[in-house]
């Protein structure tokens, strides 16, 4: 008879190699799990952070307020980002703490969340489309109104007005005026947020400002020139031109007239000392005692009569060479005749009467009944 086994029993080894295979197992599970969690974590981070390849451009309008979810949402939408979470990646790993700045931006797809935030901290890269822009935050003011007109755009006319008496914004431009009429140049203008009459005024002064400049560029040996009297010039082109090409040659009239001196004799200036805009000068009104009676008064008026425009302004610097004293309407309404004599003036202006009369009459006919 044979002495007991010390040792363990067979049973016993086999369950504990069972269990040391099964935790080996789960071991090499887990760190195979944590490689590929690495592995993983690295690509993505990669993917947030290196630089991408641009592709396509794509226009995006980023909104006041807009949260960074809100701003990866955008993007994903856009195509620019495969998913949100990875451009709020790209902000928890952004340590600049810079923020996200609102406007309308071009984007390539292709670049990387990270780059993608480099740009909107950066802020805008291009200007905004008519339809991205909030009513509110965008200014129209077409070319020839006056000051006052202007002014009527806003919520606040008197606030704008007096923005336009501003003794420090006059005495910027170098001129001796009392308001700033004819130096608030034309355009539309776009504000990060609703304007205040004031900030609206200051943006067409230095936008005048920049427009004058280029012009002074184009035309060095104007720089010289008195710029009172060429915004004078220009406002009267302004008020009189009805299509472009006649600008030149109604500045040259202008000009002919004053050397000569000659009465300017143009309804603009009648029209801006009678606050009669719309409605047909008549005889009588060429009597009015104002300065600014072209009629009555030789020369130029004593300053511009409405804010002109970019091609006015040109047209006043450069005008036609031409001979012209006159010039008279024709029956279309936008078109002029120019003459060198007054003989030839007064023809052009018989044959205006006679074509234009049969319009008169049946504007002052009255309205037939209805059947």
């Amino acid at each position: 008879m044979t002495g007991e086994e010390t040792g363990p029993s067979k049973p016993k080894r086999s369950c504990w190699r069972l269990c040391f295979k099964v935790f080996l197992c789960l071991t090499v599970l887990t760190l195979l799990s944590l490689a590929a969690v690495v592995f993983v974590a690295f690509m993505v981070y990669e993917r947030v952070t290196q630089p991408g390849r641009p592709r396509e451009e794509v226009s995006v309008m980023i909104p006041p307020g807009v949260s960074g979810q809100e701003a990866g949402e955008l993007l994903a939408e856009k195509g620019l980002v495969d998913h949100p979470v990875l451009f709020r990646l790209a902000m928890r790993l952004d340590k600049s703490g810079a923020p996200i700045k609102h406007g309308p931006y071009t984007m390539h797809k292709g670049l990387s969340p990270m780059e993608l935030l480099r740009l909107l901290q950066e802020g805008p890269n291009r200007p905004p489309a008519p339809g991205e822009i909030p009513p509110e935050q965008k200014v129209t003011v077409p070319e020839g109104l006056t000051a006052a007109q202007i002014a009527q755009l806003f919520d606040n006319p008197n606030a704008f007005i007096e923005a336009t008496a501003d003794p420090a914004l006059i005495a910027r431009l170098g001129i001796q005026a009392p308001t700033l009429e004819g130096f608030l140049m034309p355009d539309t203008y776009f504000f990060d947020r609703k304007p205040t009459e004031r900030e609206v005024v200051e943006r067409m002064v230095e936008h005048f400002e920049e427009e004058y400049a280029q012009l002074l560029q184009e035309y060095p040996d104007i720089a010289q020139r008195d710029k009172t009297v060429l915004v004078t010039v220009a406002s009267l082109v302004e008020e009189e031109a009805r299509v472009e090409e006649e600008r030149p040659a109604i500045a040259a009239v202008i000009y002919n007239r004053l050397a000569r001196k000659m009465p300017l004799q143009l309804d603009s200036t009648l029209q801006y000392a009678l606050g009669k805009y719309g409605e047909r000068i008549l005889y009588e009104d060429r009597e009015v005692d104002s300065p600014y009676n072209t009629y009555l008064h030789a020369g130029l008026p004593p300053g511009p009569i409405s804010c002109p425009g970019v091609a006015s302004l040109r047209a006043a610097m450069r005008p036609a060479q031409t001979g012209y004293l006159y010039f008279v309407s024709n029956a279309d309404g936008k078109t002029h005749t120019f003459s060198a004599t007054e003989a030839e003036h007064l023809r052009a202006v018989e044959r205006f009467r006679r074509e234009i009369a049969p319009q008169r009459r049946a504007i002052e006919a009255p309205a037939a009944s209805p059947p």
